[in-house]
């Protein structure tokens, strides 16, 4: 009888053990309610949105340490973004709620993902941003065309902090390692974790010459 008692115990033990361990394995899931989603995760996590069949989707990842999947409602892995290949462009093969399921490269990583129906973005080449000896601050002006992506390479040191102000357009800053460190309207400024080559992205929807501004202290 004990042992008939104790074999029954082991069987509810086990069962419940593989029931938390089901559960501690699933992924969240969290509605694109948006169509520029910014966030921080630290595991693989799926967003799921509305589409319609027949219209062209612009699916973007310009900053974080990541990769994007997106699927169709019927299963089909339609593409695969990262920094890369940093746009999906295509026709929606039918209508119901995609999957985007992004993975993170690094242990925790942020990002911004925008899904858009207007002309496609387009990265620059990277510019090398010269810096006096000494100086704390550097002033350059850029000429960009609407829906330009300007990366900006630029030295930093473990301990500083770099601020980045540009007239009326998106700026961020990306470490070595390609983490998301701040992004904001007109400014972003962060706490340097290490040593590098870090990257200032200049993001702008319209035709315009950009004054930019970076500065360390």
């Amino acid at each position: 009888m004990e042992k008939l008692i104790l074999s029954g115990l082991l069987a509810v033990f086990m069962a419940t053990t593989a029931l938390s361990n089901t559960t501690s394995i699933i992924e969240p899931i969290r509605r694109m309610s948006t169509l520029e989603m910014r966030d921080t995760i630290a595991q693989p996590t799926t967003y799921i949105f509305e589409g319609t069949k027949g219209r062209e989707l612009i699916l973007s990842l310009w900053a974080g340490n990541l990769i994007a999947e997106l699927f169709s409602p019927s299963g089909q892995r339609l593409g695969v973004i990262e920094k890369e290949v940093s746009q999906w462009v295509g026709v929606l093969p039918e209508s119901g709620l995609y999957r985007v399921r992004i993975t993170p490269k690094l242990d925790k990583t942020s990002f911004v993902l925008e899904r858009e129906f207007k002309p496609i973005w387009t990265y620059n080449s990277e510019r090398q941003i010269s810096i006096a000896q000494g100086a704390k601050d550097v002033n350059i002006k850029i000429n960009l065309s609407a829906y330009q992506i300007q990366p900006l390479k630029v030295q930093g040191k473990a301990g500083q902090t770099m601020i980045v102000t540009a007239n009326d357009v998106d700026v961020a800053i990306e470490s070595p390692s390609g983490e998301l460190l701040d992004q904001g309207k007109v400014e972003a400024w962060a706490k340097l974790p290490e040593s590098g080559v870090y990257r200032v992205l200049i993001v702008t929807s319209k035709s315009r010459q950009i004054s930019v501004k970076i500065a360390w202290r």
